[in-house]
């Protein structure tokens, strides 16, 4: 592996930020998706991180972002709505729809809003922490419509689906978000990325070459292999998933599926769910039983050098060890 350098997060965020800048955001637009790339990177999930603003800036230049793109709304109909980010960078309108969940749930106790036509998101778990800092829970399914070929459905041999992730936050007096955030394929594609870059294999039986065989060369997913579906084994549990967030996330929304036509653009269409607490429980008291839950998870015996972290406390230690010290980048 090769040598690890750390950098500082502030100044890496102010140069991503003009990178977005010169690109033509506007300059809430830059410094909300600058400001989300390097909490990824904080948080210990460079796939989602500042490994993607080439990639965002390739299509600025090829004309698929368009840059201060505003989102527009498609279908109302109280608790439900439809919007669109107008081919813009996915962080403004995925936010936006976010926002117009949680408003919605305020008034009616629960919500559905999808939103289509956008860019890369980032990472699920921005938009989920939105609702629970609200006192609500917040879910989000997203998928590519029908674009981005990368994993192999369970049982077959060939990619023929995307990496599909969902998220899921709960409100709580935590400093530091109960959250989880995960691909329903063994890994998301950009982690890919991050071990082709720094020249390191991946875990077994996460990955197969265009021959079907199984690979540890982070290289040959894109020389045409698959990543594996969530579960090992049991892949058929994550293959499943996989097919929800498909449903629930592309074609529920309009935005596409795999499969529905040849060469769609790619599109991080996405259903926002939110749910109000209050309609259900007391909030504190859902909070206190959430945290008894949570203690009485962690006092499980640890397994060997391992032991039992709450959903999202591992990001929780890594982005406070982060911002110290610094993140890698390749």
């Amino acid at each position: 592996m090769d040598k690890v350098y750390l950098f500082p997060w502030e100044p890496i965020q102010a140069h991503a930020k003009s990178i977005l800048l010169g690109g033509g955001s506007p300059e809430a637009e830059a410094e909300l998706v600058s400001q989300r790339l390097v909490k990824a990177n904080l948080t210990g999930h460079d796939s989602h991180g500042l490994i993607r603003l080439t990639q965002y800036m390739e299509r600025v230049r090829d004309g698929s972002y368009n840059a201060g793109a505003q989102t527009t709304l498609l279908k109302d109909s109280g608790t439900m709505a439809v919007y669109s980010g107008n081919w813009g960078f996915g962080q403004p309108h995925a936010t936006e729809a976010m926002r117009q969940a949680i408003g919605k749930a305020k008034e009616h106790m629960v919500s559905a809003v999808s939103v289509t036509n956008l860019g890369h998101i980032g990472r699920l778990a921005d938009y989920a922490c939105m609702a629970a800092d609200e006192g609500m829970i917040g879910l989000v399914f997203t998928a590519t419509g029908g674009m981005s070929f990368l994993v192999a459905p369970f049982g077959g041999a060939k990619r023929s689906m995307s990496t599909n992730p969902m998220a899921v936050a709960f409100p709580s007096d935590r400093a530091y978000p109960v959250v989880m955030d995960f691909a329903t394929s063994n890994f998301a594609e950009g982690k890919f990325r991050v071990m082709r870059d720094a020249n390191i294999q991946t875990p077994a039986n996460v990955l197969i070459n265009k021959q079907g065989e199984p690979s540890r060369d982070p290289n040959d997913l894109y020389d045409g292999g698959a990543i594996l579906p969530l579960g090992g084994a049991q892949g058929y549990k994550g293959y499943m998933l996989n097919f929800m967030m498909e449903v629930l996330g592309g074609l529920l929304s309009g935005g596409g599926f795999m499969g529905w036509k040849e060469n769609p653009p790619f599109n991080n269409c996405s259903l926002m769910v939110v749910l109000n607490v209050t309609a259900f429980r007391e909030l504190p008291t859902f909070k206190a039983e959430l945290e008894q839950l949570i203690a009485y998870l962690k006092d499980t015996p640890p397994l060997g050098e391992k032991k039992v972290l709450y959903p999202g406390e591992k990001e929780e230690m890594t982005e406070e060890k982060r911002r110290k010290e610094g993140f890698p980048l390749a």
